[in-house]
């Protein structure tokens, strides 16, 4: 849960910052904006891992940079295709955490594909209930899908990939020693990103660069996303997540945009309505239902 509090918060960093950037280096530069934004978020965060959680450095092997370099990967492609559908304009910070929460879907479904083992009742009622909530916080679904809301379902679909990997993964390496490199990794993926992106490499211009990181909106929202919601979410998600089955843990996440639609009303992007009210309800039901409606173990007879 303090996971998705965080997460809820960042997306409305991420969009004060690409904001912030798109006066510097204009509007037609999405994907360009999104993938700066986020290799300078994981340079923070791999500077401050050591420093805040050196255990990250001291548990370092061979495991942990092999696992951590495969979840980089959907991690890291997950973010990018998260920040270009919030990049558009069309996609408010509110929509984009409920299309985010989606992979409460992807993950139960590609754990029947990978494991061929269909998920526990209480599980499979969660994500019809986070799915009507999601759906529906924002009112009937209406009209089609942007190329930025279908951005934001990639996004959702590959996140939920991570959450199985990372299931596997941190069980066979240090998680934080798999966050460091995750972070590490994830710079490279971001770099590559933004060479390849229309007009990327001339963001690296000294004079835009200085402009940028003096800009206090541009440089407060990327710090906070670097502690906040990289450094000390993944690492507490590398950690815990393991003790939870990821349908799970899926559903835990869909409070992501209950709250972010929370932190969105009190900075006046968003105004409390009952379709919010109604979409809450059923995302709290949700990880009601995952945690009690769980087969129970058959108690021995007495005497046994």
């Amino acid at each position: 849960m303090s996971v998705c509090l965080f997460w809820g918060a960042t997306f409305l960093w991420m969009e004060q910052g690409t904001d912030a950037l798109q006066h510097i280096y204009g509007d037609d530069n999405h994907a360009a904006i999104g993938a700066f934004f986020l290799l300078w978020r994981f340079v923070i965060a791999a500077l401050l891992m050591p420093l805040l959680v050196p255990r990250s450095v001291k548990r370092l092997d061979r495991a942990a940079w092999k696992w951590g370099f495969w979840l980089s990967i959907p991690f890291a492609l997950g973010f990018l295709l998260q920040i270009f559908g919030l990049a558009q304009a069309d996609v408010p910070p509110s929509q984009s955490a409920f299309l985010t929460s989606l992979y409460v879907v992807a993950t139960p479904i590609l754990a029947a594909i990978v494991w061929r083992r269909l998920p526990a009742r209480g599980v499979a009622l969660g994500v019809v209930l986070a799915v009507i909530g999601a759906a529906y916080m924002k009112g009937p679904p209406q009209g089609g899908l942007s190329l930025g809301a279908w951005s934001t379902i990639a996004c959702a679909v590959v996140f939920g990939a991570h959450i199985l990997l990372t299931d596997y993964a941190t069980k066979r390496a240090d998680p934080m020693a798999i966050t460091l490199v995750m972070f590490l990794c994830s710079i490279g993926w971001n770099g590559l990103a933004l060479l390849a992106a229309p007009s990327g490499p001339a963001m690296f211009e000294p004079g835009l660069i200085a402009r940028a990181f003096t800009d206090l909106t541009f440089l407060g929202t990327e710090v906070a996303c670097a502690v906040f919601a990289t450094v000390i979410a993944v690492s507490v998600l590398n950690r815990w997540q393991k003790e939870l089955a990821p349908a799970r843990a899926a559903i835990v996440y869909t409070a992501e945009p209950v709250l972010a639609a929370i932190i969105s009303i009190v900075a006046g992007r968003d105004t409390v309505s009952c379709w919010l009210a109604f979409g809450a309800t059923m995302i709290l039901l949700a990880n009601l239902s995952a945690e009690f409606l769980r087969k129970r173990p058959k108690l021995p007879a007495p005497g046994v």
